[in-house]
C-alpha cells in the first residue's frame, strides 16, 4: 500500500461526500421547486409515508445515476495530479470536467426521474398518483418507488459508460505487435 494509493482513497472519500452532500440539497430543492402544488414538506409533517417513500426513492434513484460520475472525477484529478503540467489552466480543466461530470450526471438522474413518473403514468393510467399519495396510499407509493428506483438502476451504467468515455485521458503512442 502506497501513500499515493491512500492519498488518492481519501481525496475519492472526500469528492464523494462533497457529492452527496450536493446531491441530496440539491435534488431535495429542485423536487420542491418543481412541485409547489403538492407541499412536500407540510404532507411529511402530517406522517404522509406515500411522500417520504416517493422523496426517498427520487433521493436514492438520483444517487444510483449520479455516484457514476465519481469514477471520472477521480480520473482528472489523478490525471492532473500524476501529469506533467502544472498549470493554473491545468488546474480549471480538471474543475470543469468534474463540475461537468456531476452536472451531467444529476442533469440525466432528473430525466430518469422525470421519465419514471411518465412510465408510471403510462402503466396505471387509470390511477391519478398525485391523489393517491396525497391520501397516503403506501401501495401506490411504493410501485412508484420501485418503478423510479428500477429505471435509475438501468439507465446508471449507461451513464457510467458515458461519462468514463468523456474522460480526457492522455494521448500514448501506439506500440506495434507483430
Amino acid at each position: 500500500m502506497s501513500g499515493q494509493q491512500i492519498l488518492f482513497g481519501l481525496l475519492e472519500f472526500l469528492v464523494s461526500i462533497f457529492v452527496s452532500f450536493i446531491l441530496i440539497f440539491g435534488s431535495y430543492r429542485l423536487f420542491l421547486i418543481l412541485t409547489p402544488r403538492f407541499d412536500e414538506e407540510r404532507q411529511l409533517r402530517m406522517k404522509n409515508t406515500s411522500v417520504g417513500i416517493i422523496l426517498g426513492s427520487i433521493l436514492f434513484g438520483e444517487a444510483l445515476v449520479v455516484k457514476q460520475a465519481i469514477y471520472p472525477v477521480m480520473a482528472v484529478i489523478q490525471i492532473f495530479i500524476l501529469g506533467q503540467e502544472k498549470s493554473a489552466l491545468s488546474f480549471i480543466k480538471m474543475l470543469g470536467f468534474s463540475v461537468g461530470y456531476v452536472l451531467l450526471a444529476g442533469i440525466l438522474a432528473i430525466i430518469c426521474i422525470l421519465f419514471s413518473f411518465w412510465l408510471f403514468n403510462k402503466l396505471t393510467p387509470r390511477i391519478n398518483h398525485f391523489e393517491e399519495i396525497k391520501k397516503n396510499n403506501i401501495a401506490v407509493a411504493l410501485f412508484m418507488a420501485l418503478v423510479i428506483v428500477a429505471i435509475c438502476l438501468l439507465i446508471s451504467s449507461g451513464v457510467s459508460g458515458l461519462t468514463k468515455a468523456l474522460i480526457p485521458f492522455p494521448e500514448v503512442g501506439s506500440i506495434p505487435l507483430e
